[in-house]
């Protein structure tokens, strides 16, 4: 009896699927999960020149970071929010990997040594490294008036900045690198060399490469200090732009220091795939884009 009663039930079911198809064209059986769960990636390639007009004095950085929501990074912040109805909404930038280079570089400066004209010479070795941070957070399209008088909803944007302060990596756990333990190497001399003094204090920084010393000559003496990335701008003031789409990329400028002469070109790219697609690779695609020579 069972086995009767069973037809006209699968016959009712045939005959539904008949009619969706016939009226959709197609029919889509949900899978049990829910959403796309895929990770949004940012590949980030910054360039830095860092002593204009010569163009050869230069940094290079690359960084990946990954888009994490704020209730993932901020647990006990959104079970707060839980907890009087509502939900903590928006997205961070997580920390991936970054690392960095750096091309040798000297230069000379006026100085006076026993009250004669005189000059100081300061010089830096090629290095590169692997201790290098960022953080950085999504922002909503936010409202504003245009030139007609109209309210328009703008682009979304994002910031980033290079950081030496707590980071949050991808597995959702959060560093204090000032808490990290550094060795920084000051000046080594050779017997029967002039040597040279280390001067100042050495702190963990934004990008620390190997090789951290800037040297100084200057009448007579020698000396060492500790070496400050061009990439420090974006921790006083984050890089900020548009958020692009999965799969598309964006670049721009930035000019910093003494009278905006040096410049910091940047690209990068929305992805759902973890690895960096030009990985500690330079391009002659970064050359300034103005003049800085006057």
């Amino acid at each position: 009896m069972r086995a009767r009663g069973t037809a006209p039930k699968l016959f009712l079911f045939l005959c539904l699927v008949v009619f969706a198809v016939s009226t959709t064209g197609i029919v889509r059986v949900a899978p049990a999960r829910a959403g796309n769960t895929s990770k949004v990636y940012w590949h980030f390639i910054f360039k830095a020149f860092v002593h204009m007009p010569d163009r050869n004095a230069v940094e290079w950085a690359w960084v990946t970071m990954v888009e994490m929501p704020k209730e993932k990074a901020f647990p006990a912040e959104a079970q707060t929010a839980r907890q009087y109805g509502g939900t903590l909404q928006g997205t961070v930038l997580a920390f991936v990997r970054g690392a960095a280079w750096r091309s040798s570089h000297r230069y000379e400066l006026d100085d006076r040594c026993h009250d004669r004209p005189a000059k100081k010479i300061i010089s830096w070795e090629e290095s590169d490294s692997d201790s290098v941070f960022c953080a950085g957070q999504l922002y909503e399209p936010q409202p504003y008036r245009d030139g007609t008088g109209r309210v328009t909803l703008g682009r979304e944007m994002f910031s980033l900045g290079f950081t030496n302060r707590r980071v949050l990596h991808e597995d959702g756990r959060w560093e204090d690198l000032k808490a990290q333990a550094q060795v920084f190497v000051g000046a080594i001399n050779v017997e029967g060399r002039s040597g040279e003094k280390t001067k100042g204090r050495f702190h963990l920084r934004e990008v620390n490469y190997r090789d951290n010393l800037k040297h100084y000559k200057s009448c007579g003496k020698s000396w060492v200090e500790q070496y400050l990335t061009g990439f420090r701008h974006f921790a006083v003031q984050n890089l900020r732009d548009i958020v692009v789409d999965i799969g598309q990329s964006n670049w721009g400028a930035v000019n910093y220091g003494f009278q905006d002469r040096n410049q910091i070109l940047y690209n990068y790219y929305r992805s759902t795939s973890r690895e960096h697609p030009h990985w500690k690779q330079r391009y002659e695609w970064a050359d300034p884009i103005i003049d800085t020579t006057e």
